[in-house]
C-alpha cells in the first residue's frame, strides 16, 4: 500500500498543483467584486452567481451551448456510427486507411480549420458557389456566422471522437455471438438492430460524453463562425475577462459550466449502472 502511494505521489502532486488549487483560486475569486482586482476591499458575495442565473443573456448562453452541444451529439452520432460500422466490417487495408482518414484531422489546428470553414462558408466560397451552379438558390445564401455553421464545423471537428469509441465497442463484440444469432434463425435486420447497436451502447455513451463536454467548452469555433451573433457559455467566460475584464463574472460562469459538466458525468454514471455495462455480452444484446 505504500509503495503504491509512493509511486502515485507525483502524479497526485501535480494534479493537485495543476487543476485543484487553480480551481480553488478560480472558485475563490467567483464571490469577489470586480474592484476587487484592482485594488478594491475584499468583499465576498453571491452576486456574480445570482447575475448568472438572473441575466437573460447569460442564460440564452447556457441553453444555446447545451441545444448546440445535444444537436452536434446527435449529428455525430448518426454520422459516426455507419462509419465506424464500414470500418469494422472492412478488410485490414481499407480499415487502417479509413481509420487513418478518421484520425488525421485531428493533427490540424483548430484555428486553421476555422479559417477554413470561413472560407467555404463565404458568400463567394465554394458552398455557395455549388448552390448557384445547381440552382437551388438564385442568390448567395448567408451561412457564415450562423448557428448552422458552426454546428456543421463542431460536428467535423468532434466526428473522430464519435468513430473511435463505437469502433471499439464493434471490434470488441465476440463474433460467435452473431454467429449464434444466425443460426438460430435472426434475420440480418433483427442481429443488427438486436445484437450489434445494444453492445455499441458504451461506444455510444462514451463518445456522445467526449463530444458534448467538448462542445460545452469549445471557443474557437463559435467566435470564429458564429462571432457575437452566437452566445455560447466558453465565449461568454472569454467576454467577460478579456473583453469587459470582469474576472470574478468569468470565474463565476466557468464554476457554473464545471458544475453542468459534473453533473453530466453523473448522469453518465447512472445510465452506464442502468445499461449494466459490466453484464456479460450475451445478456446485453440477445437476438430476438
Amino acid at each position: 500500500m505504500k509503495q503504491r502511494v509512493l509511486f502515485l505521489s507525483p502524479a497526485l502532486l501535480f494534479i493537485t498543483l495543476l487543476l485543484f488549487v487553480p480551481f480553488l483560486y478560480l472558485l475563490y475569486l467567483s464571490f469577489m467584486d470586480q474592484d476587487y482586482l484592482y485594488g478594491g476591499p475584499a468583499l465576498p458575495g453571491f452576486g456574480n452567481y445570482v447575475e448568472a442565473f438572473s441575466n437573460p443573456i447569460y442564460w440564452e448562453s447556457i441553453l444555446n451551448t447545451f441545444r448546440i452541444g445535444a444537436t452536434v451529439t446527435v449529428a455525430t452520432l448518426v454520422i459516426g456510427f455507419p462509419i465506424a460500422y464500414i470500418i469494422s466490417v472492412s478488410g485490414k487495408a481499407l480499415a487502417t486507411t479509413l481509420t487513418v482518414v478518421t484520425v488525421l484531422p485531428l493533427f490540424v489546428s483548430v484555428v486553421v480549420r476555422g479559417f477554413g470553414w470561413i472560407i467555404v462558408f463565404g458568400r463567394e466560397g465554394p458552398l455557395n458557389a455549388l448552390l448557384l451552379w445547381t440552382g437551388l438558390v438564385s442568390q448567395p445564401i448567408q451561412v457564415l456566422y450562423t448557428e448552422s455553421a458552426v454546428i456543421i464545423a463542431l460536428t467535423h471537428l468532434l466526428l473522430p471522437f464519435m468513430i473511435l469509441p463505437v469502433l471499439a465497442s464493434l471490434r470488441a463484440i465476440d463474433k460467435s455471438i452473431i454467429d449464434a444469432a444466425m443460426v438460430l434463425g435472426s434475420r440480418r435486420r433483427d442481429v443488427f438492430l438486436h445484437v450489434i447497436i445494444p453492445l455499441c451502447a458504451p461506444g455510444f455513451v462514451v463518445g456522445s460524453l467526449l463530444v458534448f463536454l467538448h462542445v460545452l467548452a469549445t471557443f474557437v469555433l463559435p467566435a470564429m463562425l458564429g462571432s457575437i451573433n452566437i452566445k455560447m457559455i466558453a465565449t461568454l467566460i472569454y467576454q467577460q475577462v478579456m473583453i469587459v475584464g470582469n474576472v470574478p463574472a468569468g470565474a463565476a460562469l466557468a464554476v457554473i459550466l464545471f458544475v453542468f459538466t459534473m453533473l453530466i458525468f453523473g448522469l453518465i454514471g447512472a445510465l452506464r449502472n442502468r445499461l449494466n455495462f459490466d453484464s456479460s455480452p450475451v445478456e446485453a444484446g440477445q437476438a430476438r
